[in-house]
């Protein structure tokens, strides 16, 4: 066989990544009497990466280094590990823009980045960036098979054939692709309508990306009475007193915890608040919290709660390069509503209900679980909503009374989807459903709907919830040019909404009074591409630092098969991970690519 050269991929644009912080080694952990237990295991996985890149070569497969981040988070790029020091969460920033991607030469440095919990600015001046994944590319894959919608593919870039690009299958030959309000919808021919595409399940959970996790609580805005973004919800006229709440604080094992307790036949609700305290531009309550100075919560709610937007840390990279650091990243410029829930419960009931609840475009599509029996019953309270299925959505969990479990609830892809610990839960139909209108946050006095987007109800069960996360689906960007700033405002109906200002738009997403009157939810476009047989769509994970499908010149805006190399199966070697010691690979990201 003959012997095959190892390649680079050259890919524009940092990506943003997600990884699982719980996956990552914790830093505070090691100590200098642990630097010979590091330095062992790097040695070993080092060696085992060789292995495996060797035996791969020999099946006609090659390695390759990613050097930038837009297929992160499944990719990482050249990017610096960055470990918050008020909360022990850990998450990348793009590095690539200290690279001169025509030289190879470092220009420059990344300086600062911004957490994605907290939103807070972090100094990164002094972490060392790690070069990008190592990749094993399957490049007899596609001599046995068709490529499929989802697969992570190699290919020589349309543009200029000498560079490799690495993206991920959007749209196959002879399909029409439509990109709108952060979905993908497929056609085939020119007469039907439009179906969305769906992922499959584990492509859907390796694309999640961190929104909030309660176990990384920031203890300097808590002192300063900063509010818990999971609190119980009662409408106003309702609240009661304390002692007759369902849902308290109850911290256990130096953990976050809320408790609920039986209240006969009422449900009682704990929700999720989109509550950030930094804005963009005022960092009155990182001052507070700096200060230890008090500050009034209820102001707080007020004026911080918000929508779920397509923020991006790995996209918040701060650079020196001339001058004082310029912000190069983006806040969020796109509501997302597909979201996921997870949660561990102890119930210490044999009876009772459990409601899983996520919000979007005002309607509540729940999960109801009857804690007796694990039958779940999983609905919407829109007549919008027409579900594929004309009876009940049903499937029985291992939820038996009292035990620990794992729950995971998402609405993706306008489909609902339930775990219980991990072990998808087969449904009697699949709960697929399509919306008769126009998707847009909703909100009301009565009904809070999407600024308070996640929930956890209970009628007469006993259980601590902890180690609670809110996730979001993908956002892919409707652009089709480079010079709308990678935003998907003003269609044509609308064109007075084509790039809004940033302030514009993050005010809106705070202004839940004007959700219902605002024209920049119904001006979010739509773009189109057409595929000939033989031609293939590409986007990259991450959308908003991507040059693929949609920004390459009209008429060229996919891969010839022939240009297609192979498929990308597995990360033999991660980026690197910062340790006191040793800046060794991450190998808990050693892994299978989705």
């Amino acid at each position: 066989m003959a012997k095959k050269k190892s390649n680079k991929y050259d890919i524009p644009g940092p990506a943003t990544p997600k990884s699982d912080p719980r996956s990552v080694a914790d830093t505070t952990a090691d100590k200098p009497s642990d630097n010979f237990a590091v330095t062992r295991e790097f040695i070993e996985s080092v060696v085992i990466a060789i292995i495996l890149a060797l035996l791969f070569r020999a099946f006609e497969a090659e390695a390759f280094v990613i050097p930038t981040g837009s297929m992160a988070p499944t990719l990482m790029g050249r990017n610096k590990d960055v470990l918050d020091d008020m909360t022990g969460f850990q998450y990348q920033v793009g590095s690539s823009v200290e690279v001169d991607q025509s030289t190879n030469r470092v220009t420059g440095q990344v300086v600062a980045a911004i957490d994605p919990l907290y939103r807070r600015v972090t100094d990164v001046s002094e972490l060392r960036s790690s070069t990008g994944d190592r990749i094993i590319v399957n490049k007899f894959a596609y001599h046995l098979s068709d490529p499929e919608r989802w697969d992570v593919i190699v290919f020589k870039n349309p543009e200029n054939p000498h560079i490799n690009y690495i993206k991920r299958l959007i749209g196959l030959p002879g399909e029409t692709v439509r990109i709108h309000n952060g979905d993908i919808y497929v056609r085939t021919g020119d007469d039907g309508d439009f179906q969305i595409a769906r992922k499959p399940v584990k492509k859907q959970l390796a694309l999640l990306q961190p929104v909030y996790d309660t176990d990384y609580p920031c203890e300097p805005l808590e002192a300063i009475g900063f509010p818990d973004r999971f609190e119980e919800f009662l409408p106003q006229e309702e609240q009661p007193t304390e002692p007759e709440r369902t849902w308290t604080r109850a911290d256990q094992d130096a953990k976050v915890a809320y408790a609920s307790k039986p209240n006969g036949q009422e449900i009682g609700w704990l929700r999720y608040r989109h509550l950030l305290p930094e804005n963009g531009s005022d960092t009155t309550y990182w001052t507070a919290a700096q200060r230890g100075l008090p500050i009034d919560g209820d102001e707080a709610r007020r004026h911080l709660s918000q929508l779920i937007t397509d923020f991006n840390a790995y996209n918040t990279y701060m650079s020196s390069f001339s001058g004082p650091p310029q912000r190069s990243g983006e806040w969020g410029m796109h509501w997302v509503g597909d979201l996921t829930l997870e949660a561990t419960l102890d119930i210490a009931s044999d009876q009772g209900t459990l409601i899983l609840d996520l919000v979007e475009g005002g309607v509540h599509f729940q999960c109801e679980i009857d804690v007796a029996s694990g039958q779940a019953v999983l609905s919407a309270d829109s007549a919008e909503i027409r579900f594929d299925a004309d009876q009940p959505i049903e499937g029985t969990t291992p939820i038996r009374g009292p035990g620990q479990y794992r729950v995971r609830y998402s609405n993706s892809d306008d489909e609902l989807r339930l775990w219980v610990d991990d072990r998808l839960i087969q449904l009697n139909h699949p709960a697929t459903y399509a919306p008769t209108g126009e998707v847009v946050p909703k909100w009301s006095e009565e009904d809070q709907g999407d600024l308070l987007p996640v929930g956890i109800g209970t009628s007469d069960v006993q259980l601590t919830a902890t180690s609670l996360r809110v996730l979001r689906d993908i956002y892919y960007i409707a652009s089709d040019s480079n010079l709308d700033g990678m935003m998907d405002y003003g269609n044509e109906s609308h064109p007075g909404w084509n790039q809004p200002s940033l302030h514009r738009v993050l005010r809106i997403m705070r202004s839940p009074a004007e959700w219902g009157t605002t024209e920049l939810f119904n001006s979010r476009r739509e773009v189109l591409f057409d595929l000939e047989q033989d031609q293939f769509f590409p986007l990259g994970d991450n959308s908003a630092h991507s040059k693929d499908g949609r920004l390459w010149p009209s008429g060229e805006r996919y891969v010839p098969r022939r240009l297609m190399i192979g498929k990308a199966i597995f990360i033999y070697y991660p980026s690197s991970t910062n340790r006191p010691f040793v800046h060794a690979p991450n190998f808990s990201r050693m892994k299978f690519i989705r």
